[in-house]
């Protein structure tokens, strides 16, 4: 019994580590990317499941993918990597 509860517990603590990222709000990309210069913001994918597989690092909780303007003024592809406690990173896929 002390071995199926001691499972449980930590399959419930990498479920809710995996899960975190829903909760990060599309915003913080659009912040992240007006704030340095980028317009005409559009998020496309919401990523929250294996981050640092995904170009973010293994700390991220969510990995935005965007399409937007660049100071250029060339519309370019995106990924914004964040967290709930931390800023954002922007990076080019």
């Amino acid at each position: 019994m002390r071995n199926v509860l001691l499972v449980a517990i930590v399959v419930l603590v990498a479920l809710a580590s995996c899960g975190r990222g829903a909760f990060v709000s599309n915003q913080v990309a659009v912040r992240a990317l007006e704030t340095q210069g980028y317009t005409d913001v559009q998020v496309t994918d919401h990523s929250w499941f294996a981050i640092g597989w995904r170009g973010c690092d293994d700390k991220d909780a969510a990995r935005f993918t965007a399409t937007a303007k660049n100071p250029a003024g060339q519309k370019v592809t995106l990924y914004v990597c964040s967290g709930l406690l931390k800023g954002a990173t922007i990076r080019t896929p």
